[in-house]
């Protein structure tokens, strides 16, 4: 009786074994699944009345980055942004504070589709003090609020 008890005892455990070696098999060696995620990520918006009321009270606790290219940055942008383009976060990641609680990224684009891009990716490097302006630059012209830039009138 007690030979038959630890033999399936030991038959249950080496199943469990099995079944966990299987599942990491398939997760670690089939990249699909490895990567996939299964609840698609929560982008953080403001509205752009929203953002630059708290701006305007704290411009420090801000980095506040346009996302589009020089070109385009240089006719229009939201006051007070820097320009960085969206190809050059990969490197320049290390330049920014990483999950600093007294810092936030707040990321601006033209409608929200490039900063959208650019949250994912600091997202993905384990960034959490991020914020997307809803609707981008177009959403902070219908607000009025200011603009800078060569096409200003």
């Amino acid at each position: 009786m007690f030979s038959k008890l630890t033999s399936s005892k030991a038959t249950l455990a080496l199943s469990y074994v099995f079944v966990l070696a299987i599942g990491l098999a398939v997760f670690y060696l089939v990249p699909a699944i490895r990567y996939a995620s299964i609840v698609e990520p929560k982008v953080k918006d403001i509205t752009a009345e929203a953002f630059y009321e708290k701006y305007k009270e704290n411009p420090d606790r801000y980095i506040f980055l346009d996302t589009r290219s020089a070109d385009v940055y240089d006719r229009l942008h939201a006051a007070g942004s820097k320009l960085q383009p969206l190809h050059t976060f990969y490197t320049e990641r290390y330049n920014l504070p990483k999950n600093d609680k007294d810092k936030e990224i707040v990321l601006i684009c033209s409608g929200g589709i490039a900063s959208g891009v650019a949250y994912s990716y600091l997202e993905h490097y384990g960034f959490r003090n991020i914020i997307r302006i809803e609707g981008g630059i177009e959403a902070w012209q219908a607000a009025e609020l200011p603009v800078e830039g060569s096409s200003v009138i």
